[in-house]
C-alpha cells in the first residue's frame, strides 16, 4: 500500500572540533605532528555525525511508515477524523507521498467531500501519472457527480495501466451498469473474477446482473459458486431463492429463503422474499 523521512536534527559542535579551533601551538613541528591526528579526529567525528543522522532518519522513517499504517487501520475502522489527522501530519512531512495522497482521497470521498477527494487524486496523478489507483479514485468522484462518461474514462484508463487491478474492474462494472451498458458490465465483472475467483460478493453481483438480463441459469451458477466459496453468505442464498422462484421452483425458493434468514436473522429482504413466495404458494403459518 512510502514512508516519510523528516529532516534530521542539526548536530551540535563536537568537543574535538572546539579544541582544534582554539589550538594555538606556535611550534610548527607540533602543529605538523598534531594536524594528521586532528584531521583524523574531525573525519571520525563527521562520520559519527553522518551515522547518527542516518539512524535518526531511519527511526523517523519507520515512525512515519507506522503512522501511515495507523491511518489505514483507522480508515478501515471508519475513524475518518483520526485517519485524516494522521495523513495530514504525514503529508506536511512529505507532500509527494502518493500513498498518503491516495488515502486522503479515499477519506474525503467517504466523507462526501468530493472536491477534496478529486484534489488529492489529481495530486497523486501529478506525482505518478501511471498510478492506476488514483485514476480509479477520480472516477469514483465523477460517478458520484453523475458524470458517467468521465468516470468510465478514468476507470478504463486505470485498468489499462494496471491490467490486474481488480477494484478498477469492479468500479468500471458499476459505472457501466449505471450507463445501462450491461454486456460490458458483465465482462468487467468476469475479468475481475478471473484475477480472483474467490470474490463471492462480486460473484453474487454478477449473478444479479445476469438475472436482470434474464440469463437465469448463468445467474444460478454464480450464486451457487458464491455459496461454495462462502457457505454462510446469506445474500447469495436469498438471491438463489429468487432465481428458483422465477423458474417456478417454489419449494426450492422457500428452502433458500429460509436458509438466508437462518444465517442472518436481521436480513429484511430475505424475510420479504420468503413472505411473498409463501403467499404465492398459499402457505400461511
Amino acid at each position: 500500500m512510502q514512508g516519510q523521512v523528516p529532516g534530521a536534527q542539526a548536530a551540535q559542535p563536537s568537543p574535538v572540533a572546539q579544541q582544534i579551533q582554539v589550538q594555538t601551538q606556535p611550534q610548527t613541528v607540533v602543529i605538523q605532528q598534531q594536524a594528521p591526528q586532528q584531521t583524523i579526529q574531525v573525519q571520525v567525528q563527521q562520520q559519527q555525525v553522518v551515522q547518527n543522522s542516518v539512524k535518526i532518519d531511519q527511526t523517523q522513517q519507520l515512525s512515519s511508515v507506522g503512522l501511515l499504517e495507523l491511518a489505514h487501520r483507522e480508515y478501515q475502522a471508519v475513524d475518518y477524523e483520526n485517519a485524516e489527522r494522521h495523513c495530514m501530519q504525514l503529508w506536511r512531512q512529505e507532500s509527494n507521498n502518493t500513498g498518503v495522497l491516495l488515502l486522503l482521497s479515499s477519506i474525503h470521498f467517504q466523507c462526501r467531500r468530493l472536491d477534496k477527494s478529486a484534489q488529492f487524486s489529481t495530486l497523486a496523478i501529478k506525482q505518478n501519472p501511471l498510478l492506476a489507483e488514483a485514476y480509479s479514485n477520480l472516477g469514483n468522484v465523477y460517478k458520484e457527480r453523475g458524470q458517467l462518461q468521465e468516470a468510465l474514462e478514468n476507470y478504463r484508463h486505470a485498468v489499462r495501466l494496471k491490467p490486474d487491478f481488480i477494484d478498477g474492474y469492479i468500479n468500471l462494472a458499476a459505472a457501466l451498469v449505471a450507463a445501462r451498458d450491461m454486456e460490458q458490465a458483465v465482462q468487467a465483472y468476469v475479468t475481475a473474477l478471473q484475477y480472483n475467483p474467490d470474490l463471492y460478493c462480486v460473484r453474487s453481483d454478477l449473478g444479479n446482473l445476469l438475472k436482470a438480463l434474464g440469463r437465469l441459469d448463468e445467474a444460478k451458477a454464480c450464486y451457487l459458486k458464491a455459496i461454495e466459496t462462502r457457505p454462510d453468505f446469506a445474500v447469495a442464498w436469498s438471491n438463489l431463492g429468487c432465481v428458483f422462484n422465477a423458474q417456478g421452483e417454489i419449494w426450492l425458493a422457500i428452502h433458500h429463503f429460509e436458509k438466508a434468514v437462518a444465517l442472518d436473522p436481521n436480513f429484511l429482504d430475505a424475510y420479504i422474499n420468503l413472505g411473498n413466495v409463501l403467499k404465492e404458494a398459499r402457505i400461511f403459518d
